[in-house]
């Protein structure tokens, strides 16, 4: 493949967005990098193997039950970290999203997602009740190709206490989620806090 410049400039992007856009396609396996040989097309021909990610609670299969507390919904300044994850400037402006997913009057997940509007534009109060991604995929017609997620324990915070009815004592699982559009732009950065009863993390982990 070209070199990182040349390909920034081809295709008018900065080269901290091309990177990331590089280390998505390194991450799905459809490129390689090699130490004196540069950046590789992976010949799918020869080799194909499965590549599955699944990042869900047990309550998947009643999404369309699910309802959403709006906690806090506003357009501010990302913090450092949020503006590292998006690949963006502190001068570009986010929406700051607060929800608490419900399933049958039981509290499961506290969201809490950033993304930036030039990337994600009109997203309003009503789409935030219903589904984020069906916005993204259904309104703006986009594609969500991809997401890089860590997973850890965490203890809730005041608001989480407050909101789910827990104590000092619990733990969440924290999964944070970095999540693409099929056109390499990062448009989402969010941690959600599930509880662990209804948690499933499941993936294939495939070599390279």
């Amino acid at each position: 493949m070209p070199d990182g410049q040349t390909l920034a400039k081809q295709y008018d992007v900065s080269l901290l967005t091309l990177k990331r856009a590089l280390d998505l396609l390194v991450a799905e396996g459809y490129i390689i990098r090699r130490r004196g040989d540069g950046t590789l097309v992976r010949d799918w021909k020869s080799k194909q193997l499965p590549h599955l990610y699944s990042l869900r609670g047990n309550y998947h299969d009643f999404k369309e039950q699910m309802t959403s507390k709006i906690i806090q919904f506003q357009v501010v300044h990302p913090r450092e970290e949020v503006a590292n994850k998006l690949g963006i400037t502190q001068d570009s402006f986010v929406y700051e999203i607060i929800r608490l997913r419900i399933l049958e009057k039981q509290p499961l997940i506290m969201e809490y997602t950033y993304m930036p509007l030039d990337v994600v534009p009109g997203l309003k109060k009503e789409d935030l009740e219903r589904s984020i991604y069906a916005y993204i995929q259904d309104k703006l017609n986009f594609k969500i190709h991809s997401a890089f997620v860590k997973v850890t324990g965490v203890r809730p915070n005041q608001l989480e206490k407050e909101e789910m009815n827990l104590s000092d004592h619990d733990f969440l699982m924290e999964a944070e989620r970095v999540s693409s559009l099929d056109s390499c732009q990062t448009f989402e950065y969010s941690i959600a806090h599930h509880l662990p009863e209804t948690f499933d993390f499941e993936t294939v982990i495939f070599n390279n």
